[in-house]
């Protein structure tokens, strides 16, 4: 197996991943059961967030009521495209440096 070989399978690897491991840390995921299942797909994909920093303040007329300010959130489909490129490019690399017989 080549150097380049090896390469494409680490970016389909990651691309696959990277999407996978920030399951945990998205918001803004409600399922819609009367939807149908790819309706219900790019909605969340276009609400979902990966929520970095939340910084949580309380206000002093009323403890209970919690205020959450400075925000650092990545969107989602931003983090999908980029693993589809990932994908795509180590597909691409894979088959470019496949060994020419004719």
């Amino acid at each position: 197996m080549g150097k380049a070989k090896k390469i494409g399978i680490i970016l389909i690897l990651v691309g696959i991943c990277l999407p996978t491991v920030t399951l945990p840390f998205i918001s803004e995921f409600h399922p819609l059961p009367d939807v149908c299942l790819t309706s219900n797909f790019f909605h969340n994909m276009g609400n979902m967030e990966i929520v970095l920093r939340l910084e949580q303040v309380l206000t002093p007329d009323n403890p209970q009521r919690t205020n959450y300010q400075e925000k650092i959130a990545i969107p989602y489909r931003y983090l999908f495209a980029l693993s589809v490129i990932l994908v795509c490019t180590g597909m691409g690399v894979i088959v470019l440096s496949r060994d020419k017989k004719d």
